[in-house]
């Protein structure tokens, strides 16, 4: 795994770009972004930061856009988030995103109302379902606690680039029973806020989940397997107000030839 040179975005927004090794030929060179977290508040930085995201994409070249739930804040915004949405979803030819816990924690707003939402927003919502295209196979899970999560296909996708796209990374290693996810190789995340709050040389104050610090941000690998997880530190906030030595970030890879990591 390598990373490139971040970019810091108007509104304070981190672009990291990696590149990913792959012995998967059809995938070499090929591109996709993995966003989480928006948890948006129609606030005018807000608005500047995803403008300032997407005309940073724009020229990325990325094959797909993968968003990682929890996209509002507050109900109150729903009907200002699809404009938001399209933002995004014009930097790719492939827009794809799951739900979060704020999704389906909203017991009044049916499953069909968020897949209207992103929608109407240019994303394909995926809620224990599966999609082709391209060298790319990527499955996408409802919410380990408020939904009722599915375990990705033990086969399809063979030979293609797979990618699990789920909302928490506790739903990563609930999947991973026997040799079900031996075959994949990325899985994005997000929902930690990376802690939203870190302190130097402590790390995050408090982390959501089961592992709690455990998988707060960044990558993780399997043993004796292929699959890393990326854990996001999210593009927004929620509960505690403002950030503190955890920047708001997108991610950027490029899948590159080369062995397994």
């Amino acid at each position: 795994m390598t990373e490139c040179p971040r970019l810091r975005l108007d509104g304070g927004i981190m672009l990291r770009r990696f590149m990913f090794p792959s012995s998967i030929p059809a995938a070499i060179g090929r591109r996709f972004v993995f966003i989480s977290d928006l948890h948006y508040h129609a606030t005018a930085d807000e608005e500047r930061r995803m403008r300032a995201l997407a005309a940073a994409l724009a020229g990325c070249r990325a094959d797909a856009i993968f968003l990682g739930g929890d996209a509002v804040g507050d109900a109150c915004h729903l009907r200002g988030l699809p404009a938001i949405l399209r933002l995004l979803a014009g930097c790719a030819p492939k827009a794809f995103a799951v739900p979060g816990n704020w999704e389906r924690g909203k017991r009044w707003l049916d499953i069909d109302v968020w897949r209207g939402l992103y929608g109407e927003g240019g994303f394909e919502f995926l809620c224990n379902e599966s999609r082709d295209f391209g060298p790319f196979f990527v499955y996408g899970s409802d919410d380990l606690i408020h939904g009722h999560p599915e375990p990705p296909p033990r086969c399809g996708g063979g030979g293609r680039f797979r990618i699990l796209l789920t909302h928490r990374p506790d739903a990563v290693i609930a999947f991973d029973s026997g040799e079900r996810l031996s075959d994949w190789q990325l899985a994005l995340c997000g929902h930690t806020h990376g802690g939203q709050w870190r302190l130097p040389w402590a790390g995050a104050c408090f982390v959501p989940g089961f592992y709690r610090r455990r998988f707060d941000r960044g990558w993780f690998g399997r043993r004796n397997g292929s699959l890393r997880m990326f854990v996001s530190s999210g593009a927004g906030e929620l509960s505690l107000p403002g950030r503190l030595f955890c920047p708001r970030e997108a991610l950027l890879v490029e899948v590159v030839s080369g062995a397994k990591v």
